[in-house]
């Protein structure tokens, strides 16, 4: 397996954000007293109005249109799970599942970095796309000029999403033409504006289909 780091297709500006943070119980002391009838032995602990936790800070954020790349040697790893001791059913069997694997966990892949405060966890692709080869092609050369992200009617390409697949499938419909060896590829999408605009896309070197699994079959 091999993969590259990601990165945006366009200028991304990172943001300062700046955030402060106080102990809920002693907001909540401040907000409601204990009456002077409820006391107890331990209110010596909560006496001092400033007592518990408070902070104030920064954090750089970014966010963007991603492009990133993977492998999965499927020769290899068929190699390795008969060197392993599989016969050849066994191996097949085995690095078919494992190939629906690979796929899946690229396809639902997201930044763990501050996933809560983020919540990248809901983030979908805006397109994958898949197809073998008998080396592999990274496309990271398409994103060489970032996308202007300008009007197109202004003399840029509009929003990054639709322009980076526009230049992404450009980009692989002109290397298969020229690489034999490149098997039609299949894309996924879960943006209904890229499902329409792959509509009316001529050539794009690849089929869409609906699935994850569909990209492995």
């Amino acid at each position: 397996v091999q993969s590259s780091h990601a990165f945006t297709v366009h200028e991304a500006e990172q943001v300062d954000d700046f955030y402060a943070a106080a102990d809920d119980a002693k907001l909540d002391r401040k907000r409601n007293p204990k009456p002077a009838e409820k006391t107890n032995a331990l209110d010596f602990l909560d006496a001092a109005d400033d007592a518990g936790a408070g902070m104030t800070g920064y954090q750089s954020l970014i966010t963007g249109t991603f492009y990133r790349h993977a492998v999965l040697d499927r020769l290899k790893l068929r190699r390795n799970l008969r060197a392993a001791g599989m016969t050849e059913e066994e191996a097949e069997e085995a690095s078919v599942a494992a190939e629906a694997e690979f796929v899946t966990a690229f396809v639902d892949a997201f930044p763990e970095a501050k996933k809560n405060s983020t919540a990248s966890t809901g983030s979908l692709p805006a397109l994958v796309l898949a197809f073998e080869g008998e080396r592999p092609y990274n496309y990271a050369a398409a994103f060489q000029n970032p996308i202007d992200e300008n009007p197109v009617g202004g003399g840029g390409e509009g929003p990054a999403g639709p322009a980076a697949v526009r230049r992404l499938l450009k980009h692989h419909a002109f290397v298969s033409g020229r690489r034999p060896d490149i098997k039609a590829g299949r894309v996924l999408t879960y943006d209904p504006q890229i499902d329409e605009l792959l509509g009316t896309l001529k050539d794009t070197g690849a089929l869409t289909v609906t699935s994850a699994e569909e990209l492995t079959a």
